[in-house]
């Protein structure tokens, strides 16, 4: 994965979707599609926690689309944050600027505020 934002307003990166990722039917397995959505949000939310790490507790994730070999884009942003947990929200788009998928996640924030 390449990060290409990560920020105060969210993040984006991309990955090289490539046969080490396709299942049987020659599409991205949804692994890493989810894997894909859990990093946009969890990238989105790091520069808002600066010195305290986070950890994903609730994951929902759509499949929207197939996610053939070439370049995904991930975006994150975070919707909610409290004290001691942030809701986030994520997309994956295809080359052609397609929705491929999207989730929403639930994040516990853990450490102590800088």
């Amino acid at each position: 994965m390449r990060v290409l934002r990560a920020d105060g307003t969210g993040s984006a990166f991309s990955i090289d979707i490539d046969d080490r990722h396709l299942q049987a039917y020659g599409t991205a397995h949804g692994g890493v599609l989810a894997g894909l959505i859990d990093a946009a949000m969890g990238l989105a939310i790091l520069p808002r926690i600066t010195g305290r790490g986070c950890a994903t507790v609730e994951l929902k994730v759509n499949f929207l689309g197939p996610a053939v070999p070439g370049r995904l884009t991930g975006t994150g942003r975070v919707v909610s944050q409290g004290r001691r947990t942030v809701v986030a929200w994520a997309e994956a788009t295809d080359p052609t600027g397609g929705l491929v998928a999207c989730g929403l996640g639930t994040f516990q924030i853990f450490g102590d505020p800088a």
